[in-house]
């Protein structure tokens, strides 16, 4: 409900819109494969946000720009098509780009054309969209996960490129016939190493899965939420002083343990370290 555009036609709530750090990762090299130790960061990409007068005015969506297909189709930015809203036009959907950033999310709005019965009345924020809870990639994706820890890696990258490649079957997005980026996905030839493979399958897990409700549990799972988020933190400050400064408590890593179920075990059930 509050992931809507903020402004017509959905009116509300402008929440949970992608971050500076994520629209970057979809970046890909020459071989269009991602980047995997954060070099997406450089020089990165931030549509029309910090322009000003004519520049902001006249802003024209960087056609070169080279990235994952699945960017448009997870993250709305200006210039590009978004579902059947037409051009997302910038600023004038986002509740506070001083505060988020100029990206608006894609995955959690339903078509205009699916308002009439899909929304409540006069409260279009309020949708049926269905939520994903599993859906195949993730199979797929969780699988090559083991198979990375077994030193699978052949197994492991059938798997991902098997995600890959049904990416790149995605249609490019277009303006007047000229698409909106440099689309590029391509499987990866091998996975040299077992360190190389569990980059590029944690990489995929961001990449397909992005909005979908994973990435903090997969963090946590992955023993490396302290480092990724303070890292995350120190990049997206840069450019949004709000994000700028966290740090995480490794009590995070688990949830408190309500008080009356702790009462009603008698003493039995102990809380969590740090609450």
């Amino acid at each position: 409900m509050l992931s809507g555009i903020y402004a017509a036609p959905v009116s509300c709530c402008g929440f949970y819109q992608p971050t500076i750090d994520l629209v970057n990762a979809y970046k890909v090299d020459a071989n269009g494969l991602p980047y995997l130790d954060n070099e997406y960061r450089n020089n990165p990409y931030l549509s029309d946000f910090g322009l000003t007068g004519a520049a902001k005015t006249n802003y024209q969506v960087d056609v070169t720009l080279r990235v994952d297909p699945r960017l448009d189709y997870t993250v709305g930015r200006r210039g590009v098509p978004f579902l059947d809203y037409g051009i997302m036009p910038g600023d004038a959907w986002i509740r506070s780009v001083s505060f988020a950033g100029p990206f608006v999310g894609i995955k959690t709005m339903i078509k205009e054309s699916q308002f009439a019965g899909n929304t409540v009345s006069g409260e279009a924020y309020i949708t049926g969209l269905d939520v994903n809870i599993m859906r195949l990639a993730d199979v797929y994706l969780m699988a090559a996960e083991c198979a990375v820890e077994l030193n699978d890696l052949s197994t492991a990258l059938e798997y991902v490129n098997a995600v890959r490649r049904r990416a790149a079957t995605l249609p490019p997005k277009t303006v007047n016939g000229v698409p909106v980026a440099d689309y590029q996905v391509n499987p990866y030839p091998s996975f040299p190493n077992q360190e190389y493979a569990r980059k590029a399958v944690r990489m995929e897990r961001r990449l397909e899965l992005a909005l979908e409700g994973h990435r903090y549990f997969d963090l946590v799972r992955w023993g490396i939420a302290k480092n990724v988020l303070e890292s995350y933190s120190q990049f997206e400050g840069t450019y949004l002083p709000f994000y700028r400064g966290l740090v995480y408590n490794s009590h995070n890593d688990y949830f408190p343990i309500p008080q009356t179920e702790i009462d009603r075990s008698g003493g039995t059930l102990r809380q969590n370290l740090g609450y």
